[in-house]
């Protein structure tokens, strides 16, 4: 998505839910960007398997920070093409994906109508937050199977297509808690050319489209 003005923060997983934790005050200060308001985030919980939950605890850190709200979780993928969706998805501000297994965010999103008013959102400036799961599906190849290891014995990591904000990287999360590095590393080896990026917990990657900047907060 070379041309988007937005941002993305990819966030290892286990970060405090907190307002004054620094990774969700940097992704509300760049959802507050050009807006006069209160922004609204729009929190997709479909990683989870408790989504709901899950909404319900973003939701109340959002609101706690000052935003607006609204929960995005189409059921199937014939919900996910629907108007309603795609009206919803138009409205917020920036967007967050909870943590869970990314298979059950790209299952529901890849090729619908909702993704593509996502991207359009996006490439308009939008910012997009995602931890563990949530971030590991912002890139084209994404990780969907594998212990680390194993991941030294041939077929043993899948890659699988993601979302595909982010061209030509991998992201590999709660990296050394889980001792991933063999598994990035078993990746980028068998795919030249992609950057593999291992994110810690409690640690967010910000790629900032709009001014072609990567920091690490």
């Amino acid at each position: 998505m070379g041309n988007s003005k937005g941002s993305i923060i990819t966030i290892g997983g286990n970060v405090d839910k907190h307002p004054e934790e620094p990774i969700f005050k940097e992704f509300f200060d760049r959802a507050m960007d050009g807006v006069d308001e209160e922004p609204l985030i729009g929190v997709i919980p479909s990683a989870s398997s408790e989504p709901i939950k899950t909404a319900n605890v973003y939701t109340g850190l959002f609101k706690k920070m000052g935003a607006k709200t609204e929960v995005i979780h189409p059921l199937d993928r014939e919900e996910a093409n629907s108007e309603k969706i795609v009206e919803e998805v138009r409205e917020p501000d920036a967007f967050f994906f909870s943590g869970g297994n990314q298979l059950r965010i790209t299952g529901l999103f890849s090729g619908t109508k909702a993704l593509n008013a996502l991207q359009e959102k996006f490439e308009g400036g939008a910012t997009l937050g995602g931890t563990s799961a949530g971030a590991a599906c912002m890139t084209g190849p994404m990780i969907s199977q594998g212990e680390s290891e194993d991941s030294l014995l041939g077929g043993e990591v899948e890659l699988s297509q993601g979302l595909g904000f982010i061209d030509n990287a991998v992201i590999d999360t709660h990296f050394t808690a889980r001792g991933r590095f063999p598994r990035l590393i078993h990746v980028v080896t068998e795919n030249p050319g992609i950057l593999g990026v291992g994110l810690g917990e409690d640690t967010a990657a910000i790629w900032d489209f709009g001014k072609n900047e990567f920091s690490v907060l």
